[in-house]
């Protein structure tokens, strides 16, 4: 819809809505098209193959006036329309005439009503047209030269195509007419007001409406009968409808007229064709035109005046309720000056309600501290009635001794100086000297009676639960919940107090760590219960061994800090540490029985080991493990070797992550080897770093470090990535597929993003899964023997191999053959450093191959470096071997060397390096 403006300018014409872009809408604007197609096939202009009045230009109008040039699409297939109807092509046939004077009204039509449309969104017209006479003079201005444009082109496509005798001025003239009066007579009637039913004003005046119908058609009667003159007299019907009908009413009313006056003269002009010429019939037609707009721009300037007087009574309107406004507001705030002086007549009683009622104590006391005013909370908090309370000192009677000064001073402060209100909290005694921490809320009051000035109104509120609650929040915050120890934040705090105070005074104190040695094993075995029940037995003991002055923290679980405050010595600090031993190893009683515990301790000495606590903290770390490494429930002091062992690994940390940045970590490949046909049966991956300045370095130079600083599970994984993309490469180098094989840590195989870390990186290197294998320790298996089968068998279901690697160098072997899946057995190399020379290591490797063969597995070995071990094993039946006999360790970028020799002959089997294997390790 178009809306108008407020201001008067031009909106934007607004987009079709979701309903109307549906196909009924285009139906019916297409058919809308097709029937006046058909009107003004009913008024052939005299002479031409073209209609005296042609009203789907006044249709292609109206639409992209009110719904914008985008709709030109319907317009042209609306207009295509209207030219197929008229001419009647489905009768007639499509000669080149037809076709080129059908082209050209399509064009015309749609071309005078986008150059209108376009010049009415540049014009300051004010919308809606209907409702403005300057709109509607825009209108009338702009499609007059639109509609000439039309009739000129019209004109010479029609003098181009055909041998017609009329003159060119009568043939614009006629064709001017045909175009504009279709554009007067259609877009008024669809640009009338549609918020009430266009039905609803035609027949509000249905008398008028019959006369008027009578009037017309008595008109066209009498200039049907060659009277002519009579059709002027239709412009009094038109006047009639345009100052007695609705807008909707009139604009029908007034197209009825013309299209009626339009046809009563052509029927006319064809039975006096031989007396009148064109001349006569186009001044007819221009006549008709004249009434048509005039009638229109009257009825314009009515709706213009009705809009002003409406405007003009909504402003009398709107001014008399303003006016009505005000009357009210004067008669309100005479209504509330009456209201104010009750409300203040009612506020004593309030104020006496209010405090009786209240559920804080209130208290008024007079300039001697004595008490005036006493109400029900304070009875019911105090114990005492107002009969009671009534003249007695407030703070003598109520306030303790060591509170009374503050208390008194606040009040006085209040009272003498221009302060109005204070607060303070204080202890009160109740009547049965019970205590309450008040929190008292002192105000002036404020009288004009100069008698009671200097009274004090205190209310209070009593806060005891709140204070009990923060003193709990407190305790939380710097105590440990269980063992009531101090927590690291306090401790923290503690030991930086007491570092101070030992670098200025230039005396020592000592920080000291411990645990409890095996204490998993203590809560899975006696419960969690019995454990907390230790940890509390275990901070008694220690409160016990130390002296007050010093701090105990439980830093978490079961490990403990105490802070030792001026010691002398390492003597001093044994002789605590003794003691601390000595108490904890005292047996305990728990329910299920008495049970002994050890402990492992760390000592470090500020300042001399360090003057901050993070330094002093990892100090006693380092001396509490190096205990614990030495045999546990022993003391260990820190020493600078410890220190120097952290910097090492510190700095290993920091030179680990720079390498797999930079790209200095290489993965080098030992063969497996088939003995029996000198085949390469699988890889095996090992990690080499490329130091620097110290080389290649093994994996076992790094990898504690590693796991202990977090960095193991990236190097695994970049292991492994790397792995499977050389695996392709391998592949290509080789011909066929060789299996790459990897070793698992502890910390990766109980990882539990194990397996979907190995899928991801089998998906995203797209190797088959049977191209690795992942060899697992089997101390590693057997940390936790129950977990083991699952994890297996999530990794055979992604597809890698799975090999028992170092089997026979632990106790749990055969178990492990017995009840875990695996692909391949691999024996522990170390098992072959005395065979076959030491009998008993022979007869070892020999049963363990045996008992291998006989459960039926793929069996291999590392660490042959003999001829005669490579003898041995042969005769026992083991094809599949490893070890520096045959290959040492080789990079990656040279197995493509390896693999040409392979292929030229060499063969590794026989137990003679190759010449490029001799430099690499």
């Amino acid at each position: 819809m178009i809306h108008s403006a407020t201001d008067g300018t031009v909106e934007q014409t607004q987009p079709l809505d979701f309903k109307q872009r549906r196909w009924p809408f285009w139906l019916v604007c297409l058919t809308g098209f097709g029937v006046l197609a058909l009107i003004s096939a009913q008024l052939p202009f005299p002479g031409l193959p073209l209609s005296a009045l042609w009203l789907p230009s006044g249709l292609a109008l109206a639409l992209l006036l009110r719904y914008g040039p985008q709709m030109w699409p319907l317009v042209l297939a609306g207009s295509v329309v209207a030219v197929l109807i008229h001419d009647g092509f489905w009768q007639h046939g499509f000669g080149s005439e037809r076709y080129i004077l059908g082209l050209t009204r399509v064009l015309t039509t749609v071309g005078e009503a986008m150059l209108v449309t376009l010049a009415l969104q540049h014009m300051p017209v004010r919308r809606p047209l209907m409702s403005h006479f300057s709109s509607y003079l825009w209108l009338v201005g702009v499609c007059t030269p639109a509609a000439f444009a039309g009739a000129l082109l019209t004109t010479g496509v029609l003098f181009a195509v055909s041998d017609t005798e009329i003159a060119i001025s009568s043939l614009i003239l006629s064709r001017f007419l045909a175009s504009f009066l279709g554009m007067l007579l259609v877009v008024p009637l669809l640009f009338t007001d549609t918020s009430t039913p266009t039905l609803y004003y035609l027949w509000r005046r249905p008398v008028e409406w019959v006369f008027w119908l009578i009037g017309l058609i008595l008109l066209t009667s009498l200039a049907h009968q060659q009277q002519i003159q009579i059709i002027y007299l239709v412009s009094l019907l038109m006047i009639w409808a345009a100052t007695r009908f609705s807008l909707a009413g009139s604009m029908v009313a007034i197209a009825l007229g013309g299209v009626a006056a339009t046809a009563e003269t052509l029927a006319w002009y064809s039975g006096a064709a031989d007396k009148f010429g064109l001349t006569e019939l186009l001044m007819l037609e221009a006549l008709i035109a004249v009434m048509v707009g005039s009638s229109i721009y009257v009825r314009v300037l009515l709706e213009d005046r009705r809009r002003v007087e409406a405007n003009l009574e909504n402003m009398i309107e709107e001014r008399t309720r303003e006016l009505q406004i005000k009357n009210f507001e004067l008669r309100d705030e005479i209504f509330v000056r009456e209201q104010a002086e009750k409300s203040f007549r009612r506020s004593n009683k309030h104020y006496q309600a209010l405090v009786e009622t209240a559920s804080n104590p209130i208290i008024v006391i007079d300039e001697h501290n004595r008490v005036r005013q006493w109400n029900g909370a304070a009875e019911s908090l105090f114990g005492y009635s107002r009969d009671e309370a009534i003249d007695k000192d407030l703070l003598e009677a109520y306030i303790p001794e060591g509170r009374r000064d503050e208390m008194a001073w606040k009040i006085t402060k209040v009272r003498s100086s221009g302060l109005l209100n204070e607060s303070i909290e204080a202890e009160a005694r109740s009547y049965d000297g019970s205590p309450h921490i008040m929190l008292w809320n002192i105000n002036r009051l404020q009288e004009a009676d100069e008698d009671v000035r200097s009274q004090v109104i205190l209310i209070g509120q009593d806060i005891t639960e709140i204070r009990e609650t923060q003193n709990r929040l407190h305790f939380l915050a710097h105590y440990d919940a269980l063992t009531g120890t101090a927590n690291r934040r306090l401790f923290e705090d503690r030991c930086r107090q007491v570092l101070e105070t030992s670098y200025r005074y230039g005396h020592q104190s000592a920080l000291i760590t411990l645990d409890v040695d095996h204490f998993k094993r203590i809560n899975d075995t006696f419960g969690h219960d019995a454990g907390d029940e230790l940890l509390c037995e275990l901070a008694r003991r220690l409160r016990d061994s130390v002296r007050g002055e010093d701090t105990i923290s439980r830093m978490g679980g079961d490990e403990f800090a105490i802070l030792l405050n001026r010691v002398n010595g390492l003597e001093g600090c044994e002789k605590v540490a003794r003691a601390i031993l000595d108490n904890i190893t005292q047996p305990i009683k728990l329910p299920s029985g008495e049970l002994v515990i050890t402990s492992s301790l760390g000592i470090t000495l500020a300042p001399d080991d360090g003057q901050d606590y993070e330094q002093l903290l990892k100090n006693a770390d380092m001396a509490m493990y190096r205990a614990k490494n030495a045999g546990r429930n022993t003391i260990q002091f820190f020493s600078k070797d410890m220190n120097e062992e952290m910097r090492r690994q510190l700095m290993v940390e920091a030179e680990l992550g720079q390498a797999i940045e930079a790209g200095d970590l290489h993965l080098y490949y030992q063969p497996v080897l088939d003995t029996s046909t000198g085949q390469i049966t699988a890889l095996e991956a090992l990690l080499r770093w490329h130091h620097p300045e110290k080389g290649v370095l093994r994996p076992h130079s790094f990898l504690d470090v590693a796991e202990q600083t977090g960095q193991l599970l990236e190097l695994g994984e970049w292991v492994c990535y790397n792995a499977c993309l050389q695996a392709k490469a391998i592949r290509a180098m080789n011909g066929t597929p060789i299996p790459v094989s990897i070793n698992l840590s502890s910390r990766q195989y109980h990882h539990p993003q194990l397996c979907a870390t190995l899928e991801r990186i089998i998906r995203e290197t797209r190797i088959e899964p049977n191209m690795l294998c992942i060899e697992v320790d089997e101390k590693t298996l057997s940390e936790r023997l129950s977990e083991a089968p699952q994890t297996l068998r999530n990794l055979q279901q992604i597809g890698v191999q799975v090999i028992l690697d170092r089997f026979g160098s632990g106790l749990s072997s055969v178990r492990l053959l017995r009840d875990l899946p695996f692909d391949q057995v691999k024996i522990d190399g170390s098992l072959l450093q005395d065979v076959p020379q030491d009998a008993a290591a022979t007869t070892v490797v020999r049963t363990l191959l045996n008992l291998a063969m006989e459960m039926r597995f793929s069996i291999s070995i590392s660490g042959v470096e003999t001829d005669e071990q490579l003898v041995l094993l042969r005769k026992q039946g083991c094809r599949l071997m490893q070890g520096h006999l045959f290959s040492q360790a080789i990079p990656n970028d040279q197995l493509g060397e390896l693999f040409e020799q392979i292929r030229l002959g060499k063969n590794l089997a026989d137990g003679r390096q190759l010449a490029l294997l001799n430099a690499n390790s």
